[in-house]
Parts: C-alpha cells; sequence; structure tokens
C-alpha cells in the first residue's frame, strides 16, 4: 500500500466532519461499492488472458510503436517508463509511443526501424480522433510504399461501435481489441490500453491492479479515507482563498511520465463552469533550478505534491580534484544520497514556509504501490469534483476546437 504524509493542513481536518464532506463522502463510496464508475468495473472484472494473447504475438517484432493521443497514450507510456531508461530504449521489443502529429519526428524515426519487424497499435476510444486516423494513415501510407502488409502487425483498440476507426479494422481485416464502452480515455491506466504496453515490458500487470483494487478496499475504513482525501478537502477549501495551482514534483526520472499523466486526468476532469485548479508538473532536481524560486518566494497559490522513491545503494563517488584536495560534499556519498538531501532540503523549506504539501515515497519495484498512488489519484480527482460540483467524466468545451479543425482542413482543401 502507499504511503502518503501530509505537512501544514491539521486544520482542515474539522471539514471533515461537516454534513457536505460527509455526504459526498458516502456517495462516492456507495458509487465505489456498486461499480457505477466504468473504470472500477472493468477492474474488478479482468481478464488478462486476452492481454497475454497479444503480448505474445507483439513480442514476434523488434519495434513496436503506440499510436494514440491524451490518455490512449499517456497511462501505458507512464508504466513503460518505470521499467525503462529515458536515456535509451532498452526495452524488447523497443517500444515508442506517437502521441503527436509531427510529421517530421514521426518520419525520422521510421527511417531509423526495420518497418518488416514492426507493429503498431492504435488507439482510440471513439473510434474519431483525427490526430489518431491521421498517424495510422501516415504509417500505413510508408507500410504500402515499402511493400510491406500490415495485415498480423497492425492492432486496433477501440469501442465496438460504427466509427472511422472500426470501419478501418474491419475494411483491412486487422486485429481488433475492445476498448471498454465504460471507461474514459484518461481514466484507461487499468483496462487494455494502458496494462498493454506495460505487459509488453514485464511490467507486472497483475500486482499493478491489485494494488488498485487494496486501495479501493482500505479506504472503505473512515479513518483511510479521511487520512488519504485530506489532501483534496485541503486543496478545495484552499482554492476558496485563492489557492489555484497544484504542482506535482516526482524526485525520480522514471517518474516525469507519471505527472504528465496526472495533469491529464485532473486538468480535464475538473476544469469546468469556470471552475477548477491548475496542475503543475515539475520534475527534482532539474526544477530546483527553475521554479523553485517561484514556488517558495512568490505568490501563496499553490498546493504540493512531492513523489520521492525508495533508497537505494547507490555507488559512492571518489572526489578527488587532485593528490591534496577532494570535494567534499559529494566524496564518499553517492548520487542516491544526493538526490534525498535535495528532496528533503526542498520538503523542509516548503514547511517552514507553512505551505500546504504532501508526499509519497514508493518503491519504483513494487507495482503494487504504483496500482495504489494512481488508484488515489482517480478516486482524488472524482472526489475534488464531486467537493466542486463538477462532473468528472467530460471534457465538453474542447468540442468546440475538434470541430473548428475540420472546419479549417476543408477551407484549407478548397484552396
Amino acid at each position: 500500500m502507499v504511503f502518503q504524509e501530509t505537512f501544514n493542513l491539521e486544520k482542515f481536518k474539522k471539514k471533515q466532519q461537516t454534513v457536505k464532506y460527509q455526504k459526498i463522502k458516502r456517495e462516492l463510496l456507495d458509487s465505489i461499492e456498486k461499480q457505477e464508475y466504468g473504470f472500477i468495473e472493468d477492474l474488478l472484472n479482468k481478464d488478462y488472458k486476452i492481454i497475454s494473447s497479444v503480448v505474445k504475438k507483439l513480442r514476434n517484432f523488434d519495434y513496436v510503436l503506440f499510436l494514440g493521443t491524451g490518455g490512449s497514450s499517456l497511462g501505458g507510456k507512464t508504466l513503460v517508463s518505470i521499467i525503462g531508461s529515458q536515456f535509451f530504449n532498452s526495452t524488447k521489443p523497443n517500444i515508442f509511443f506517437l502521441e503527436n502529429i509531427d510529421f517530421s519526428q514521426i518520419n525520422n524515426l521510421l527511417k531509423e526501424i526495420n518497418l518488416k519487424k514492426t507493429a503498431c497499435v492504435i488507439t482510440s476510444k471513439s473510434g474519431e480522433t483525427i490526430e489518431t486516423i491521421s498517424q495510422y494513415f501516415l504509417i500505413e501510407n510508408i507500410f504500402q510504399k515499402n511493400k510491406i502488409q500490415i495485415k498480423d502487425r497492425f492492432f486496433i483498440i477501440t469501442e465496438e461501435k460504427r466509427s472511422t476507426l472500426k470501419k478501418i479494422q474491419e475494411n483491412k481485416d486487422l486485429f481488433f481489441l475492445p476498448h471498454p464502452k465504460s471507461v474514459g480515455g484518461r481514466f484507461s491506466v487499468f483496462s487494455i490500453v494502458g496494462l498493454l504496453p506495460a505487459a509488453l515490458v514485464n511490467f507486472d500487470i497483475k500486482d499493478f491492479c491489485k494494488g488498485a483494487k487494496d486501495f479501493l478496499v482500505k479506504i472503505k475504513n473512515d479513518q483511510y479515507f479521511n487520512d488519504f482525501l485530506l489532501p483534496t478537502l485541503s486543496l478545495i477549501e484552499l482554492n476558496k482563498k485563492n489557492v489555484s495551482m497544484s504542482v506535482i514534483m516526482p524526485y525520480a526520472d522514471s517518474l516525469s511520465n507519471l505527472s504528465f499523466w496526472y495533469r491529464q486526468l485532473w486538468a480535464e476532469s475538473i476544469g469546468k463552469n469556470k471552475k477548477g485548479i491548475t496542475p503543475i508538473n515539475a520534475l527534482g532536481t532539474v526544477d530546483q533550478h527553475s521554479q523553485l524560486q517561484l514556488y517558495l518566494d512568490g505568490p501563496r497559490d499553490k498546493f504540493f505534491t512531492i513523489i520521492g522513491k525508495k533508497k537505494i545503494k547507490g555507488t559512492k563517488l571518489s572526489c578527488y580534484i587532485s593528490k591534496a584536495e577532494k570535494y567534499e560534499p559529494m566524496h564518499k556519498r553517492s548520487m542516491d544520497n544526493l538526490l534525498q538531501c535535495e528532496m528533503r532540503a526542498t520538503i523542509q523549506t516548503l514547511k517552514d514556509r507553512n505551505l500546504p504539501l504532501r508526499l509519497f515515497i514508493i518503491d519504483l519495484n513494487d507495482q503494487k504501490q504504483i496500482g495504489s498512488l494512481m488508484m488515489l489519484f482517480f478516486i482524488e480527482t472524482i472526489f475534488g469534483c464531486l467537493l466542486l460540483d463538477v462532473f468528472p467524466f467530460d471534457q465538453p468545451a474542447v468540442e468546440e476546437g475538434k470541430k473548428l479543425t475540420k472546419i479549417y482542413l476543408k477551407k484549407n482543401e478548397s484552396n
């Protein structure tokens, strides 16, 4: 189970006794118990055999491209990055996430890999995501140009309904993997969307899902619910006093994608009806040299989440500048030692300034803890939305931009 520690939030505990808090808490727990949220229903009725069978097929390739954007990509990318390396693609097969529509970058990648040894997984819940469909056609065109069949190497994840992507799958006779209808993209990390790429790199998806389920059981206890959700309540209460930003700052490069995943989850869920709290992702120690000055000495309008990793035994450095002189701060100390000390220093300075803060320390080799943490983020997002009286599961404002994009494309076509 994930461990959470909070600082400077004690004064908000009395708010947990209010009628509104107790009512929303009960409604949330009832919805969880009745599996009214699609991601919980999918999690508790998981069929791992489908994922295993697809993983076996994908392991016949040297390269696997995951095409998708937003929730169709960020969850899986987060789990893969916990296993992999940021400096080189160390997974087998090599995995690449194609999230954007920058032609030059995609084209450069395709020039460097052996297309005959490449598979593609294309994900869009609606089957109408224009960016993902465009990615598909770009890669399909290149495969055709090189006289490479896409059948048996292209896999489609979308809803079982009539859509552009479903028609492509049927007409081209491609592998079909149903996207759970009741699971939205940003809530899909525990579905086949997130679990498939994770399983491909030997991330323990069963332990990951068990950690999530364990968390759901744990918060049935009043004390655990109140402890874990105190930061969410505190953030909503602080928002009434102009705290409008929530900073998430992991101290581990392999958790950088987690902050991007959380940013979408929170922003797309809570930013409605002129309400919301802006998520900001940072990375320790890098952003101690770019953002921390503002955090500590700027406006007091931020809430802080720091995620640290369990200490490891690192190589102790020999720091001789010359025979007679050593670099004392790091001599006989490890890089991990430095990382831990810098994180502690950041936490202490935030505490000393009486800034609202919570801390997680997780074992990156424990997939159960990661599952618990990501499920906590799901539940706190929904809870925060309910406290603000906004609906967590839609994103109506972005629909206008999608319509305008198609209008502009038509105008460009006529020119």
